[in-house]
């Protein structure tokens, strides 16, 4: 009895060693069986991403989004971890020649062939090419066990993609759309002054006298496209102000709200907005109408397939992670 649990504190305090000498310099966030995730490696998965945060976001909201950002990568280096544990347990392996053909592949399609660059790379990054391969096979072995475990195939039903369509339908709704030309005259930013004819001193904006000059022109017959080129500050001015076609969200409310009234040939008035003059042009008009069946099936398929097998391959998660241990910190 003494001899067992002595045995058993021996297991255990070389366990403790080992996780000591993994995370001597960083901390644990977490156990899966004998291996240790740490927070560096955390940090390294979730870098791209927090980067993105940090530009976006800013106060508790970056501060919560950032914790979440860590936590799905945790668990996902958790997963990761099991896929590669179950691996080893089935005694399974990777030809080395299949790591280095790979490899291969990647210095000839992403270095040009230059190995010498591709290990420039590597020492940039603090990579050894040991470690590299391992991250490699690390690779190889999560994509070759999802595959394996969620390999039967999976049969779609002519109801389920009926039964999606009709429960996304706004999905399927191609919104009204207007084809738009513009002209567009920025606000100056100090008003000039000039005498009325009683007399009295008023501020003007010359942009908006320009845009109004404009105006009279184009319903004397004048080009639109030509004024456009010609006068315009605004977006495809050498296209004619062409905007193409546009739905209504994708335009500021004010303009949006004069587009939708107009009829096909019609031009608006000058159109005051906080930052300068629009005159529109409103050159075709679509009504809103929706994707028939017979066009999405196909897709509404490939997309009930993905969701199908994202739920197999979770219940295979979730069995290994029955059979595991597994403490986050």
């Amino acid at each position: 009895m003494v001899r067992s649990l002595l045995i058993v504190f021996l297991c255990f305090f070389c366990f403790l060693q080992s996780l000591f000498s993994q995370t001597a310099n960083d901390g644990i966030a977490a156990i899966v069986n004998d291996k240790v995730i740490t927070f560096s490696q955390v940090r390294k998965q979730v870098e791209p991403n927090e980067a993105v945060l940090r530009e976006t976001y800013q106060g508790p909201e970056l501060v919560d989004r950032i914790k979440e950002a860590r936590l799905s990568a945790l668990r996902a280096l958790i997963d990761r971890e099991l896929i590669i544990q179950d691996f080893k347990s089935k005694k399974y392996a990777i030809p080395d020649s299949f790591i280095e053909s790979r490899i291969r592949d990647i210095i000839r399609t992403q270095f040009d062939g230059d190995r010498i660059a591709f290990i420039r790379t590597l020492q940039a990054n603090g990579v050894s090419e040991e470690q590299y391969k391992q991250q490699i096979l690390e690779q190889i072995i999560v994509q070759a066990m999802r595959m394996k475990n969620v390999s039967e195939p999976v049969i779609i039903s002519p109801y389920q993609i009926e039964k999606y369509y009709h429960d996304h339908i706004s999905q399927f709704f191609d919104p009204p759309q207007v084809k738009l030309r513009i002209i567009f005259l920025q606000k100056t930013s100090f008003k000039e002054k000039r005498a009325t004819v009683d007399g009295q001193i008023e501020e003007y904006d010359p942009a908006k006298e320009t845009a109004t000059e404009l105006l009279s022109k184009l319903q004397l017959g004048a080009d639109f496209a030509e004024l456009a080129r010609t006068y315009s500050e605004g977006p495809k001015r050498m296209d004619g102000g062409d905007l193409g076609w546009v739905t209504k969200d994708s335009l500021r409310p004010e303009i949006a709200e004069a587009a939708f009234s107009m009829y096909p040939g019609q031009t608006s008035g000058v159109i005051e907005t906080v930052d300068g003059y629009y005159i529109i042009r409103l050159e075709d008009k679509r009504k809103g109408k929706l994707k028939p069946l017979s066009e999405l099936r196909s897709q509404i398929e490939g997309l009930l397939i993905q969701e199908q097998r994202q739920k197999l391959q979770q219940q295979w998660l979730n069995n290994l992670k029955a059979k595991a241990f597994i403490k986050m910190f």
